[in-house]
């Protein structure tokens, strides 16, 4: 397993293979998922990203992209081929980035929606504190967690 600088060709076939879970988020946050966009637009975001390879084959994108000069949005997009190991280093690895964001900003957030409690665990589990609900703010009236995790709460 290893990380690297996200490619368009790694944002491309995640996407295109993205888990039944995270396209239902995507769909439910952002409307009809235009696959190939969504990975251009990763690709091209104001923020760090990479992709995790297991084997020959990347098998996860996530990153963080600008929201403004002190907010970062953490974001993740896996395929069904992650294994249980692959988890565990891309937890021990989203560790060390947020440490290092939070030196030069103060405040990470993410979305999770309210019907995925895997998600929100993994977020927990990276320090992420739920602020609050956006009650109906999903395509269909979903509602999304916020999660954020501040330089002092770190």
């Amino acid at each position: 397993m290893t990380f690297r600088q996200l490619t368009l060709a790694d944002a491309l076939m995640v996407s295109a293979g993205m888990r039944a879970e995270d396209r239902e988020c995507l769909e439910v946050v952002l409307g009809a998922c235009d696959v190939e966009g969504f990975a251009v637009n990763r690709w091209q975001s104001d923020g760090a990203a990479w992709s995790m390879e297991q084997g020959d084959r990347p098998v996860a994108i996530f990153g963080l992209s600008r929201v403004n000069p002190w907010t970062l949005n953490a974001w993740l997009i896996g395929t069904p081929a992650l294994s249980v190991q692959s988890w565990k280093k891309l937890l021990r690895f989203s560790r060390t980035v947020r440490g290092n964001a939070l030196q030069t900003t103060r405040r990470i957030e993410c979305m999770v929606l309210s019907t995925w409690p895997r998600a929100a665990r993994f977020a927990e589990s990276l320090g992420f504190e739920l602020e609050g609900v956006k009650r109906g703010a999903g395509r269909d009236g979903q509602d999304v967690l916020l999660y954020a995790i501040r330089k002092e709460s770190a």
